[in-house]
């Protein structure tokens, strides 16, 4: 027997961001964002949202954010900054499907309301009861 061949293995960083796909339906653009939006992902966030506002956007353009998991300060400004080149281009940007944890940094940062989400008692009022 010969000597053992040391096994490489390549594993995804942790706190990776995935974004995508990009689809439009009857004028209204959907971009599903995954994973962590932080210091490290918030530039590849802006440069994608960027890119969609700055050529022709859609009419209203939703973030869907049921796979975030994580958001610091670095992807709150990239969204203000979106929503504010958005409204210029007469686009109306919203983010959908927050997680809890997510929606509890945008609720404490006071951008809850402006992103399209209401507050979190307006949310309960929706919610269905629980049996």
């Amino acid at each position: 027997m010969g000597p053992a061949t040391p096994l490489s293995v390549s594993l995804p960083p942790p706190g990776g961001l995935s974004i995508g796909p990009f689809t439009v339906v009857e004028g209204r653009g959907r971009l599903v964002v995954t994973g962590e939006i932080d210091i490290a992902t918030s530039g590849e966030l802006a440069s994608v949202l960027a890119d969609l506002l700055d050529g022709a956007p859609p009419a209203a353009l939703e973030l869907d954010f049921g796979g975030v998991r994580f958001l610091d300060s670095s992807g709150i400004l990239v969204l203000l900054r979106a929503q504010g080149r958005a409204a210029d281009r007469g686009c109306r940007l919203t983010v959908a499907d927050v997680q809890p944890t997510v929606r509890r940094v945008l609720e404490i940062t006071g951008v809850l309301e402006l992103l399209g989400l209401g507050t979190s008692a307006e949310a309960a009022d929706d919610a269905p009861p629980i049996r």
